[in-house]
């Protein structure tokens, strides 16, 4: 008997004392606090020719299904600086995203970003004196970057508006 109240109080020892973590360590995994960092992704869509109104009109379009990055220094996590949390999400049809970031005091300038993607794009053409309207799909739309800073608990919304990546691609 008393073996193996030996045996049981040395099991329990290791496992308690062997997987502990150090005073000193903090992980990801360790931030309970979150921060909701939502928005939408717009881009300029160009112009058509309305005839009704006789006049040009600016479209603006929604990136549906882009992936949206929020990075973070580690800093902020009382990590290395200049090392970077990565996290993600993608807009809904309508461009509208929402992400929860880790938080554990706040975060500070972290970058917000679209991936590129692919758009439309609308432009008016004068042609033997009339206006007519050129679309054009699968438009490549750069990356566009803003930077937000956020406390736990705190809800912050961020607009990401983009353009065309070059003129190139409406070339014939």
């Amino acid at each position: 008997m008393k073996k193996l109240m030996l045996y049981v109080a040395s099991l329990a020892t290791l496992l308690f004392t062997g997987c502990s973590k150090e005073q000193s360590e903090l992980s990801i995994d360790d931030v309970q606090s979150q921060a909701t960092i939502s928005g939408k992704v717009i881009y300029n869509g160009g112009t058509y020719w309305d005839k009704k109104e006789n006049k040009s009109v600016t479209v603006d379009g929604v990136g549906s299904d882009v992936t949206v990055v929020v990075k973070v220094n580690n800093k902020d996590y009382k990590g290395e600086n200049g090392t970077y949390q990565y996290f993600e999400t993608k807009t809904d049809a309508n461009g509208f995203f929402s992400i929860s970031i880790p938080v554990y005091n706040s975060i500070n300038n972290a970058e917000v970003y679209n991936l590129p993607f692919y758009g439309k794009w609308q432009e008016v053409e004068y042609i033997d004196g009339e206006f007519k309207n050129k679309q054009y799909s699968n438009v490549l739309m750069k990356m566009t970057t803003n930077k937000v800073s956020a406390t736990e608990k705190e809800i912050k919304f961020v607009t990401i508006s983009t353009t065309y990546e070059n003129e190139d691609q409406f070339k014939k």
